[in-house]
């Protein structure tokens, strides 16, 4: 029993540690890390308090300066403004997932796409395990894009595609910014909208900063008004390099709110986003069923303003 009092008591103090010095992350990238695991060290405090059953002051004390970060972090996610459709807008259904390269069960990962029946979808690491599925979804999808050699993205639809091309492009045709596999998708009865797909990589890695901060820039010099952009940002909503992006994306709004997706077989890491522009509305945003995937799919229903 002391042992475990002992071990409580290190848990709390050093969760309430690992949570304040998170909040560091806007001035010391490497902290930045500590973020994306917030919630769980407000878990790991509470449950060090259970262990170490200190006096009822000590614990409202412990609990306050444990938790207190926890809610600086993760309370401007849940409280923040997302634009709420008007009656009787028509939804469209966008899905991204990250398919992993080392699917364990890409049929049924294929399927599990098919029947959540997305108007348009947007892949990432489609060069690994899942690759021969992409002929399954071409046969199921009317339009899906290219892309060259080397690019690990896909995007499908069931509407027409105008215009697609792993860089964005200026209205004289040239070709700018960071790779990044979009879509003009040509919806009947209604002016065409972008989609765009992208993949960053890990939090640790410091080509992440250069790689959001790069795709920011380029975003900016396109229309943004109908924009999406949606894919594994690894990126989680209390993070600081998050609100960089989030401001950064502006006038595009967030649409996934604390929607966890990673790893699969726990998912409490929300690193899987997709982003709107002022042109949308959010109807729904949903984590479906594990497929042979590391993430979860996100199934995300928009309808315009």
């Amino acid at each position: 029993m002391k042992l475990a009092r002992i071990f409580g008591t290190l848990l709390a103090g050093g969760a309430s540690l690992a949570a304040w010095l998170s909040l560091g992350g806007a001035l010391v990238p490497m902290l930045d890390v500590l973020a994306s695991f917030l919630p769980l060290f407000g878990v790991a405090v509470l449950v060090g308090l259970l262990l170490a059953r200190p006096r009822l002051r000590w614990t409202v004390v412990a609990a306050l300066v444990g938790l207190t970060p926890v809610a600086i972090g993760v309370m401007p996610e849940l409280t923040r403004e997302i634009p709420a459709p008007q009656k009787g807008a028509i939804p469209i259904r966008l899905l991204t997932h990250n398919v992993w390269q080392g699917n364990r069960d890409p049929a049924d990962t294929a399927q599990a796409i098919i029947d959540a029946k997305p108007d348009v979808v947007m892949l990432q690491e489609v060069d690994g395990s899942f690759a021969p599925m992409l002929a399954a979804l071409n046969q199921h999808f009317a339009h899906a894009t290219k892309c060259p050699p080397g690019c690990d993205l896909a995007i499908f639809s069931r509407w027409p595609i105008d215009d697609s091309d792993y860089f964005l492009k200026d209205p004289g045709g040239r070709k700018f910014g960071p790779a990044m596999l979009w879509a003009r998708v040509a919806e009947p009865g209604e002016n065409p909208f972008t989609v765009v797909t992208l993949h960053y990589p890990r939090p640790t890695s410091r080509d992440q900063a250069v790689r959001r901060h790069d795709v920011a820039r380029a975003l900016a010099r396109i229309d943004r008004d109908a924009l999406i952009v949606g894919g594994d940002m690894n990126l989680t909503p209390w993070a600081a390099a998050m609100r960089e992006q989030d401001r950064a994306f502006a006038p595009l709004t967030r649409m996934t709110r604390a929607l966890p997706s990673w790893p699969r077989a726990f998912p409490v890491l929300p690193i899987d986003q997709l982003y709107a522009g002022p042109d949308w509305r959010l109807v729904s945003a949903q984590r479906l069923p594990a497929t042979g995937s590391d993430h979860v799919p996100i199934l995300v229903t928009l309808a315009r303003r």
